[in-house]
This record gives C-alpha cells, structure tokens and sequence, in this order.
C-alpha cells in the first residue's frame, strides 16, 4: 500500500511538469505609439518617421504621379519625325505612355511614312528598306530625347525630395 501511495504520488508529481505555466511578463511600449505625430520633438536625434511623415511622403508621391501623368499626355500629343536617305523618307513618331498594369512599359508608334516620289521610283527594294528603318530609328531616338528633356523637370523634383529625406543624392546643380 505504501508503495502505491508512492507510485501515485510520483505519478501527479511528473504530471503537472506537462501543464501549461502562466508568467507575468511586463508590458512593453511600441514604437508606433511613441512616435505617431512625428516622433520627438525635444533632443532631435532619434526621430523615427511617424504618421505626419509618412502622410507627407504620400502626399509627395501623389503630387509626383500627377506631374508625370500630365507630362505623358503632353509628350502623347507631340508628332515627331525622322529622317532618312537625305530627308526623303520621313517616320512620324509618337509616344505611347506606360497603360498600368496591361502594358508597363513605354513605347513608340509609327503614325505614318512619308516618301519623296522621286526616290521612290529610282530606289531599289532593299535601299527603300533600310530608309525606311533608318527613319523609324531616327524618329525613335528623337522621340526618346524628347522624353528625357520632358522628364528632366520631374527627375529636379524628385531629386529635391529624396535628397531632402535623406534618402537618396541631392540634385545636381
């Protein structure tokens, strides 16, 4: 008997090392209650982007995607032409903006080719060929300056801005 009492005793004792044990543990405060508006205004150093930051960064980026918008529309209106075989063949080209999210990526359309008479009746097939890539091509590269001067201005901003958060190089000057 008493060494079923033992037995059992023993038993309840290696039980409760499989129970769930509950600890206490201090509560912690969260960088996010901390710094909501701003972070710390007194001292500087530590300051944390806040709720106030993070709205004038949106803010900003908004006001970017519209710059950029209202210059894709105002490069999709320009008509530009290349040229080839001494201005004989000629390429109107536009710009087609990016149309998220089905096509990502910038791209150029030819609207239409315009062919002096002349070379055309005393040019070969082949020769008529390579003007009319070349006019294309030149049209293409006209059309690509053209976006890079247009994007300049936005790249200014953005430069500002990424320099201002310290996040990326200032803007040249």
């Amino acid at each position: 008997m008493k060494l079923s009492t033992i037995v059992a005793a023993a038993l309840i004792a290696n039980a409760s090392a499989f129970t769930p044990t509950f600890t206490r543990t201090s509560p912690t405060t969260s960088q996010t209650t901390l710094n909501l508006f701003g972070g710390k205004k007194e001292g500087g150093g530590d300051k944390a982007p806040g709720m106030m930051d993070q709205l004038a960064m949106l803010k900003k980026a908004q006001e970017i995607a519209t710059k950029k918008a209202s210059l894709d529309k105002e490069l999709a209106t320009l008509d530009i032409t290349g040229e080839a075989a001494d201005g004989k063949v000629k390429c109107s080209v536009k710009y087609i903006p990016a149309q998220m999210p089905k096509s990502p990526e910038p791209y150029f359309d030819a609207t239409g080719f315009d062919i002096d008479e002349s070379y055309l009746e005393s040019t070969s097939c082949d020769d008529l060929s390579a003007a009319v890539k070349a006019a294309y091509l030149d049209g293409e590269t006209k059309c690509t300056e053209a976006v890079a001067e247009k994007y300049k201005v936005l790249q200014e901003d953005l430069g500002k801005y990424l320099g201002a958060m310290g996040g990326g190089a200032p803007a040249e000057e």
